[in-house]
C-alpha cells in the first residue's frame, strides 16, 4: 500500500515552473532500441473509430536474441469515448501461440485491494497505437513488453514484463512512470514530476544486474524549488538546479516497485549544480548596474557537500 500511496501522491502534482531541459534519451517506439519518456497529454483524443468488442488493437514484433522474432498483439476495444484498453497479449512464435498475457493480473497485483476489490480487465489508453510498446528495457538483447498502464496527471505508467530465455515466457517485472533507455549507459529511466506544485523533476536510473533484473543505482533531481547561497539566485533563464542523489551503501538493494521513500531523508546527495548570478546595482529596482552569471559545482567531500568550482558562465564560451 505505500507504494500505491507514493504513487498516486506524485501523480497529482502538477507543475509550477516551467520543465528543465529534458536528457537525450532514446525515444518510446515500436522497436526494441529506443524507448523514451511518455508524459501525459493533456489533450483528448477521440476513439470512436475504435470497435466496443476485443479486437487486435496493435501488433509488434520482439526480436530475441537467438535470432527469432516473436509476434506481440494487444488485443482490447474502445472503453469510452476518450480511451480504449487492452485485455490481453497474444504472443506468437511464427503460428504457434506460446503465452497470453492477462492485464488484470498485473492490475491486481499492482494495486492490490486500493479499488475496493474491484479489478479492472483493461488498461487505459487514449488510442491503440500508443497502447502497447516493445523495447529492451535490461539489455539482454531480447525485446520486453510493456502497457499504458492508465492516464494520470503525470509522466505515463507502463506495466513491463521481461522475456525468460529459460522458460520461454514473458514474466511481469515492473512498472515505470515516463520510461527512457541510455543505451550506451546501459541504464533503464523512470522520470515524472514531484514537489511542490511540480517544482521538481525526478528521474530514477536503474540498471540490470547479472539476472537482468533492474535496481536503483541513483536519482537525478532537478528542482526549481532552491535558493542558492546568497548574495546568489537562480538563473531560471539557464535552468534549475541540478543534484544527484545515491542509495547509502548499507541500504538493501531497490527495484523499481518497491519505492524509496523521502529522498532527502534516505539518499546521499553527492553532486549539485546551480546556475547563478549576481546583481551589482547602486541603485536596486532600476535596472541599473551589472549582473555576473556563474556555475556552481558543489561535490560530497569528507562527508560534507562543499563548492568545488565557481566559473563565471557567457553566452559566448557556452556556445
Amino acid at each position: 500500500m505505500r507504494r500505491v500511496l507514493i504513487l498516486l501522491l506524485v501523480l497529482l502534482m502538477l507543475p509550477a515552473c516551467a520543465a528543465p531541459a529534458e536528457v537525450e534519451d532514446a525515444p518510446l517506439q515500436e522497436t526494441p532500441e529506443e524507448p523514451a519518456p511518455a508524459e501525459a497529454s493533456p489533450e483528448e483524443v477521440p476513439v470512436e473509430e475504435v470497435p466496443s468488442e476485443d479486437h487486435v488493437l496493435l501488433t509488434l514484433e520482439a526480436p530475441l536474441a537467438d535470432g527469432r522474432t516473436l509476434t506481440l498483439e494487444a488485443v482490447g476495444k474502445r472503453l469510452d469515448e476518450y480511451s480504449v484498453g487492452v485485455r490481453e497479449v497474444r504472443v506468437y512464435d511464427g503460428d504457434a501461440l506460446i503465452q497470453t498475457i492477462l492485464s488484470r493480473e498485473v492490475i491486481e497485483d499492482f494495486w492490490g485491494d486500493s479499488d475496493g476489490g474491484i479489478v479492472s480487465e483493461y488498461t487505459q489508453c487514449w488510442n491503440a497505437e500508443d497502447s502497447m510498446t516493445a523495447a529492451d528495457m535490461n539489455f539482454d538483447g531480447n525485446t520486453d513488453l510493456g502497457l499504458f498502464a492508465f492516464s494520470p496527471n503525470n509522466t505515463i505508467p507502463f506495466y513491463f514484463w521481461t522475456w525468460d530465455p529459460e522458460a520461454e515466457q514473458y514474466r511481469y517485472a515492473f512498472t515505470l512512470q515516463g520510461p527512457a533507455v541510455r543505451p550506451e549507459a546501459q541504464e533503464a529511466t523512470a522520470e515524472y514530476k514531484s514537489g511542490s506544485a511540480g517544482s521538481q523533476w525526478i528521474t530514477e536510473v536503474y540498471k540490470p544486474d547479472k539476472n537482468g533484473d533492474l535496481y536503483l543505482v541513483r536519482v537525478e533531481r532537478d528542482t526549481c524549488d532552491f535558493e542558492p547561497e546568497p548574495p546568489s539566485y537562480l538563473d531560471f533563464d539557464r535552468g534549475w538546479a541540478h543534484e544527484i542523489w545515491l542509495p547509502p551503501q548499507e541500504a538493501e538493494p531497490i527495484r523499481p516497485d518497491e519505492g524509496h521513500g523521502i529522498l532527502e531523508e534516505e539518499f546521499v546527495l553527492i553532486y549539485r549544480e546551480v546556475p547563478v548570478y549576481e546583481a551589482d546595482e547602486t541603485n536596486p529596482g532600476s535596472g541599473e548596474g551589472t549582473v555576473s552569471h556563474f556555475t556552481e559545482i558543489w561535490e560530497l567531500k569528507d562527508g560534507e557537500l562543499k563548492l568545488t568550482s565557481r566559473e563565471e558562465y557567457t553566452h559566448e564560451n557556452h556556445q
